[in-house]
C-alpha cells in the first residue's frame, strides 16, 4: 500500500504540468503524411522513375476532446506542430512502387511552463502493388511499416513528436476513373503497433498498472478522395477517419491492448484511444517554365474526435521527377511524370500540350 502511494505521489509530481491535456499531434501528422506521399492513392510511378520531394506542414489546435468532453486548456494555449519531410517514390515496375518518408518535427505550446520538442521522427516505407485493373477500376494493395530513427521521449504528451512504437500495416485501395478527368479513391488501412517501454513503473488506463511497458492498441484508418486529376493540375477533396482498437483487460495469456479515454484532468497516455474524423483538400500544379516542377498544397480540419485536438493543418510541398530507365519511349503517354495515374489522366493531357507546341 505504501509503495502504491509513493508511486502515485511521484507520478503526480513529475506530471503536474501535464494536467488537462489531449491529443498527441502526430495523429494528424501521420494522416497528412500518408496523403502527401501518395501511399493511399491509385497513382503509380512508371518503371525506373523516381519522384523526390520535400514538404512543410503546420498543424495547430487550442480546443480538444477529453474523452467526449469538448474543452480548452489554458496551461497549453495553442499547440503548434511543424514538420519538414523528405519523401520518395520509385517505380520498380509500372505496377509496383516503393515509397518512403522521413519527417523532422517540432512542437510548441503558446502558454504554460512545459517546453515543446523537436527531432527526427520515424522512417516509413511501403510497397504498393496494382493487383489488377478492369476497365477504369484499379485494385491495389500495399504493405509497409515504420520504425523510430532517434531515441526521442514518447511519454511526454501532447508535446512528444511520436510514440516510439514500431508499426506494420496493410492497406487496400480502390481507384476508379470517371469522364472529364475525375477520379474516386477509397482506401482502408489496418496498423499493428508494438508495445512501448517508458521511464516510469506505473500508468493508469481504466485502472493502475505497475509496469513500464505500455500496451499499444492497433489502429484502423479509412478514407476517400474525389476530384479532378490530370497531368498539369489536380484538385481533390478528402475524408479520413481513424478508429483505435482494443480495450484494456487481463486474460489468461496476459494483458490485451488498451484504448481507454483520458481521465478527467489527467495527462494522456500513449495507449489512449485517439479517434477522429477529418476533411481536407489536395491541390497541385506542374509549372512548365520550371521543367514541370510540381507544387502541392493540402489542408485539413478535424471535425469530431475522441481524446484529440480540433486541429487545422496546412502544408506546401515541391516534387520533381528523375528518370533512370534507358530507352524510354518519347511518346507522350510514356512521359515520366510525378503522379502519372493511368492513361485516362496522364497521356492524353500531355499529348494535347505537345501537339499545341508543334503547331506553334
Amino acid at each position: 500500500m505504501h509503495k502504491f502511494l509513493l508511486i502515485i505521489l511521484l507520478f503526480k509530481g513529475m506530471f503536474k504540468n501535464f494536467t488537462r491535456f489531449s491529443l498527441i499531434a502526430f495523429t494528424t501528422l501521420s494522416s497528412f503524411l500518408a496523403q502527401a506521399q501518395m501511399m493511399n492513392d491509385g497513382i503509380f510511378m512508371g518503371k525506373g522513375s523516381l519522384c523526390g520531394g520535400v514538404s512543410y506542414m503546420t498543424d495547430s489546435w487550442s480546443i480538444y476532446w477529453e474523452g467526449t468532453l469538448y474543452r480548452e486548456n489554458k496551461n497549453i494555449g495553442t499547440l503548434t506542430t511543424k514538420s519538414v519531410s523528405l519523401s520518395g517514390n520509385y517505380g520498380i515496375s509500372d505496377n509496383l512502387n516503393v515509397m518512403f518518408s522521413l519527417p523532422y518535427i517540432t512542437t510548441k505550446p503558446s502558454a504554460g511552463t512545459a517546453q515543446g520538442m523537436s527531432g527526427i521522427q520515424d522512417l516509413t516505407m511501403s510497397f504498393k502493388y496494382r493487383a489488377f485493373q478492369y476497365k477504369n477500376l484499379s485494385v491495389i494493395g500495399a504493405i509497409g511499416g515504420s520504425i523510430p530513427t532517434t531515441n526521442y521521449v514518447a511519454d511526454y504528451m501532447p508535446y512528444a513528436i511520436g510514440t516510439q512504437s514500431k508499426t506494420l500495416f496493410g492497406r487496400g485501395i480502390l481507384y476508379y476513373t470517371l469522364p472529364s478527368n475525375l477520379a474516386l479513391t477509397v482506401h482502408g488501412t489496418y496498423t499493428g503497433r508494438s508495445n512501448v517501454k517508458v521511464d516510469r513503473q506505473m500508468y493508469f488506463a481504466g485502472k493502475g498498472y505497475f509496469t513500464n511497458e505500455m500496451i499499444m492498441p492497433n489502429v484502423t484508418n479509412w478514407g476517400m478522395k474525389f476530384g479532378h486529376y490530370e497531368y498539369r493540375w489536380q484538385l481533390e477533396a478528402t475524408l479520413d477517419q481513424q478508429i483505435t482498437d482494443g480495450s484494456l483487460e487481463w486474460q489468461s495469456e496476459g494483458l490485451l491492448a488498451s484504448s481507454a479515454d483520458i481521465r478527467r484532468n489527467d495527462m494522456p497516455g500513449l495507449c489512449n484511444k485517439f479517434d477522429y474524423t477529418r476533411i481536407g483538400f489536395i491541390a497541385s500544379y506542374r509549372i512548365p517554365q520550371l521543367k514541370d516542377l510540381q507544387v502541392i498544397v493540402s489542408g485539413g480540419q478535424i471535425l469530431d474526435g475522441r481524446n484529440v485536438g480540433k486541429s487545422a493543418t496546412l502544408s506546401i510541398g515541391l516534387a520533381k521527377i528523375i528518370g533512370f530507365s534507358k530507352g524510354k519511349s518519347s511518346d507522350a503517354s510514356n512521359r515520366l511524370i510525378c503522379r502519372p495515374g493511368d492513361m485516362n489522366h496522364g497521356g492524353m493531357e500531355i499529348k494535347k500540350e505537345e501537339e499545341h507546341k508543334e503547331h506553334k
